[in-house]
């Protein structure tokens, strides 16, 4: 067998501990084992004979080191904290589970961990899946627990971004994945340090790196004001693509783009919201940063509940109105797409509603970005409706181009299960698959406009001009033949 690679079978059965598994089928590929690649291992879906899912990872050769186990042990003394339930693991050695890796010399240090079932935020954005009030606070209320919990112990996540967030919509709670680089007490220094991902990434940690206790802190800001944004139809509309952000605008000045997301928070949460955004954004290092406690402490305000509790009661009171909280009876209604509510302002919160009130169409806010214009995926910028090239970066717009998606024309999501994303950095167990929304949205850019017949090849002006002077060659020749033939 391989050392450096696996190839699983589907149904392909492996013993662990006493417990025989078999692999499992990929959600989206009938007859193919749910196998995914990232950038540091392989992430394999396993079932127990009790059909509970686990997730079997095991890692490239140059991330294959005998830390991993020092970084198992430490893991799981805080594998109780809220967010952290990838942290039950165990890991394979030579002297823990000979048998298995002499059958499997690749799963040397690997580890077997709860599946995490669930749907990324990555997802999500990638999609544009539209949010409503209730589901876009409860999100950032969760996520903003979870990470400030963190950093209360110490600890910090390193690499803060939409593929390494997962909704666990079963448990009404916020997980993790992607941990085996975080920053805490006993954790031994990873081989490469976290510098964070595109659209989530500091200034400071693409030379740096993030492996630090505020390490949490810039992603973090940024997810948690996506979240709270989301609800705006304009704002998903004018996310960048897999991230609200563009690579090439963070941490840039007055971008349309921050301009839009801040006068957001702004307005529909209070000037609180927008200025820990702003110190965030405008931040020199990860330490400039507001705490993370600090974004707990806000968004509690908007959330009475205590503090890493699923919700139970029918609802949430926040300072603007109460908003009924989802109770995610199952994976499938979680995070059903509709179009977002308006958040009223406190005036109106006072005021006593009428049991059945007419639909309210979302508020328009002055806004830095004109409602035409059309930010640039690379840059940020503003440009024309029906520009061609950026006016900034020169990034070619067109391509870009897709139907807005409506409520009308979405269609389902699919069932909530697991897959690793396609990151520029490893999940450290099996999430929801924002591989295959990559997949999906490239096929959808190729596929032009399905069934309308192709357009014939429009004529060029060249070969109009060959016409033309076959004509008069013809014409020259037929005189040059009547001259000859004459006599004279």
């Amino acid at each position: 067998m391989n050392k450096a690679q696996v190839k699983f079978e589907l149904n392909e059965l492996l013993t662990i501990d006493n417990k025989v598994y078999h692999v499992a089928e990929h959600p989206a590929l009938r007859g193919v084992p749910y196998v995914q690649r990232g950038a540091r291992g392989f992430v394999i879906q396993l079932i127990a004979p009790d059909k509970e899912r686990f997730a079997l990872k095991y890692f490239k050769m140059k991330y294959r080191v005998p830390a991993l186990v020092q970084i198992g042990k430490a893991l799981r003394q805080y594998a109780e904290l809220p967010g952290l339930r990838a942290a039950f693991r165990t890991i394979f050695t030579q002297e823990t589970h000979p048998a298995l890796i002499r059958k499997y010399p690749a799963l040397e240090y690997g580890v077997l961990m709860p599946w995490v079932a669930g749907q990324t935020w990555f997802d999500i954005v990638a999609t544009k899946q539209a949010l409503s009030a209730t589901e876009s606070v409860h999100l950032a209320q969760q996520t903003a627990r979870v990470l400030a919990t963190l950093e209360d112990h110490g600890l910090a996540h390193c690499d803060i971004a939409g593929a390494n967030v997962v909704a666990d919509a079963k448990m009404g709670r916020i997980e993790l994945v992607d941990i085996e680089e975080m920053f805490g007490p006993g954790l031994p220094q990873p081989v490469e340090f976290p510098a964070g991902q595109e659209g989530y990434q500091h200034r400071r940690s693409a030379s740096a790196g993030q492996w630090m206790p505020a390490g949490d802190r810039f992603g973090g800001a940024v997810i948690l004001a996506e979240m709270l944004g989301w609800q705006n139809l304009r704002v998903r509309q004018n996310s960048a693509d897999e991230h609200f952000f563009a690579g090439a605008e963070m941490q840039e000045r007055d971008t349309p783009r921050y301009k839009m997301l801040h006068d957001y928070l702004a307005g529909d949460f209070g000037a609180e919201f927008a200025t820990a955004f702003e110190q965030a954004w405008r931040s020199a290092t990860l330490e400039d940063c507001p705490p993370l406690a600090t974004w707990r402490a806000l968004l509690d305000k908007l959330n009475p509940l205590p503090v890493a509790a699923a919700p139970r009661g029918n609802e949430v009171v926040t300072g603007r109105r109460e908003l009924t909280s989802p109770k995610f009876p199952d994976a499938k209604a979680a995070f059903k797409p509709e179009l977002p509510e308006a958040i009223p302002s406190r005036t109106e919160a006072a005021q006593p509603r009428p049991e059945a009130e007419p639909p309210r169409v979302e508020p328009t806010r002055p806004s830095a970005v004109p409602a035409a214009s059309r930010l640039c995926p690379r840059c940020g910028a503003a440009n024309l409706p029906g520009a061609e090239f950026c006016v900034r970066c020169r990034y070619y717009l067109r391509g870009e181009q897709r139907p807005a998606r409506t409520a009308a024309t979405r269609s389902s999501p699919a069932p909530l299960t697991s897959g690793i994303a396609s990151a520029p950095h490893p999940i450290s167990n099996v999430v929801a698959t924002p591989s295959m929304t990559k997949e999906v949205v490239a096929a959808r850019r190729n596929m032009g406009t399905g069934n309308a017949p192709t357009p014939p090849p429009a004529a060029s002006d060249t070969d109009g001009k060959w016409v033309v002077l076959a004509v008069v060659v013809g014409f020259v020749l037929t005189l040059l033949i009547i001259v000859i033939t004459i006599p004279h």
